[in-house]
């Protein structure tokens, strides 16, 4: 393992899709390029339903107009997995991450992020586990969803974690094309609200964790040193 590990955390509140996916690929060419730093961004995306590289043609349960009216757009992305939703309420953690630097293989780093969103669950007293389809389960749910692109070693997209989005946007489709999955929410899981701030704080301290790594907030305009 590397000397030292450090990522440059970004919390960017609610935020289009359109604009962290358009963040995400110039950090990712910056870092392919040998320049820039590994970063994490961590968001809440306005309604959309998004769809990974093998599977362009949506999985919905609905007709394309029932999305439309709701104001969902539906984007194909360079990501893996299938369809799913992102909106309020989910934490969306995207990891620009060089792989080789960090001396961590893909399927590592995949691990990585599911044993992150594992210990979130466990601070809430949820049991998250692997099952052998990618992502997180709780009580038999779905409650995080992961997909990736990988060039040249430099990681982007990354995980969700459902903590109090609206679970009906999920009816809508197929989540990750598995038309029998049950999806669920931290919220649900534990009968109450729960504050993303909460959630992102632990989700930034078991990222550290699990990767051995130092993690720097940045407030947009200048770094600091996180607390933990």
């Amino acid at each position: 393992m590397p000397d030292q590990r450090s990522v440059n955390v970004y919390e960017l509140g609610t935020t289009s899709y359109e604009d962290v996916h358009l963040l995400q690929k110039r950090l990712q060419t910056q870092r392919r390029q040998g320049g820039g730093v590994d970063s994490l961004l961590l968001t809440e995306h306005r309604p959309v339903v998004t769809l990974g590289r093998s599977h362009p043609e949506p999985d919905l349960r609905v007709p394309p107009d029932v999305l439309r009216n709701y104001g969902i757009a539906i984007i194909p992305t360079e990501r893996g997995g299938n369809i799913t939703y992102h909106g309020p309420g989910q934490l969306v953690a995207y990891g620009i991450i060089d792989l080789k630097g960090w001396q961590t293989s893909v399927l590592d780093y995949v691990n990585g992020l599911e044993e992150t969103v594992i210990g979130v669950l466990g601070d809430w007293g949820v049991r998250g586990a692997r099952t052998d389809q990618r992502g997180v389960w709780a009580s038999g749910k779905k409650i995080a969803s992961l997909g990736l692109n990988v060039r040249r070693w430099v990681t982007m997209h990354g995980i969700a974690l459902n903590v109090d989005p609206d679970m009906s946007h999920f009816d809508l489709i197929n989540p990750c094309g598995l038309p029998d999955v049950e999806m669920t929410s931290l919220s649900h899981e534990i009968g109450k609200q729960v504050p993303m701030e909460q959630v992102v704080e632990s989700f930034t301290f078991h990222f550290a964790r699990v990767f051995e790594c130092a993690t720097v907030a940045v407030d947009m305009s200048r770094p600091k040193a996180a607390t933990r």
